[in-house]
């Protein structure tokens, strides 16, 4: 972000801003969708740019995965383009998808870079802090986007603030941030684990199905969920897809969830991949416990696959990063080709 200070006019002293996360932007359609997902995820960008001007919103907060990967084609990147020049500000983070092999030193090469330089996003990165002010009312914003090593290495560095500079602080991160843990073989980080953060809401992404805000010790933590359907799980199918307003005054934080006009699960969610084909996803489910059993790996993701080896193997932290920043190349050559 090429600036730390942010002042704006109004009458009263209350910040508004909506969140929302995990866009997912692509040209092709996921094998679950049964309608155009590019026009129907637009479309949510454009309802959340019609809410933010009704809600009379000072900018919009984005918690990462714009894109479905970072190299999109530029016709898609054009239609997003043109949306995301109507609204105000857009103040947001990186997610994985938005990266070549989640290595945030290579965002220039990305689309979301391009839209970062362009103007059409304000993107924050890890230390930078951004002081907003509007009449006696000063808001912190701090972010920490996805990343080498995020939900696994330095997660009190990656999730907790330790200063504030202002009445109120907000921390974005794309993480699996969740309220306990619900699989043993997912890695999450548990609200219990960062409780003691001064920011006053922290908000993140990443984990689709998102949770509630939850209040722990007047800290607010929250992830409204992903702004797309990408999958025909039940779940999904009956999920409220929306955005979370915001309103920050010097002594309090109002949170509401908006839910976006969508269509029912059934009209553009296919499952017939999944209920045809039940016999043949219990054998790949079976082969892959086994694989994860026989290697102890418990990720086939090739960066958890490397950093495992690593760990095994006791390699240097240094020749871990060379590894993975070749592998993050060698993924953008690949995407170009």
């Amino acid at each position: 972000m090429d600036y730390n200070n942010l002042t704006l006019n109004g009458n009263d002293s209350v910040i508004r801003t909506l969140f929302f996360t995990d866009v997912h932007v692509s040209g092709r359609n996921p094998r679950s969708r049964k309608d155009n997902f590019l026009d129907t995820v637009l479309d949510k960008l454009n309802q959340i740019n019609d809410i933010s001007k009704e809600k009379n919103c000072d900018f919009v907060l984005f918690g990462g995965d714009l894109f479905d990967n970072p190299s999109v084609s530029n016709a898609v990147a054009g239609r997003t383009a043109k949306i995301l020049r109507q609204f105000n500000r857009i103040i947001g983070i990186a997610g994985n998808h938005d990266l070549f092999g989640n290595n945030i030193d290579n965002i220039k090469s990305t689309q979301l870079g391009l839209f970062e330089k362009a103007g059409l996003i304000d993107l924050m990165y890890k230390g930078e802090k951004l002081i907003i002010t509007k009449n006696d009312l000063t808001l912190q914003i701090t972010g920490t986007p996805s990343h080498f090593g995020i939900d696994h290495d330095h997660i009190k560095e990656d999730y907790v603030v330790d200063t504030v500079n202002a009445d109120k602080a907000i921390h974005i991160i794309h993480g699996m941030l969740m309220e306990k843990q619900l699989n043993p073989h997912m890695t999450v980080v548990t609200i219990d684990q960062i409780k003691e953060t001064k920011a006053d809401l922290t908000l993140t992404g990443h984990y689709h199905a998102g949770f509630d805000p939850i209040q722990i010790d007047g800290k607010y933590f929250s992830n409204p969920g992903s702004l797309s359907r990408v999958s025909s799980d039940r779940s999904e199918m009956k999920r409220k897809v929306g955005v979370l307003y915001i309103e920050i005054s010097k002594n309090d934080i109002k949170l509401e969830f908006i839910p976006l006009k969508q269509q029912k699960g059934e009209d553009v969610l296919d499952r017939s991949h999944i209920e045809g084909s039940q016999y043949k996803e219990i054998q790949i489910e079976e082969f892959m416990r086994e694989i994860k059993v026989a290697s102890t790996i418990e990720s086939m993701d090739i960066t958890s696959i490397v950093k495992k080896i690593a760990t095994n193997k006791e390699l240097e932290k240094e020749v871990v990063d060379y590894a993975l920043t070749k592998l993050s190349i060698a993924e953008e050559s690949l995407s170009s080709e």
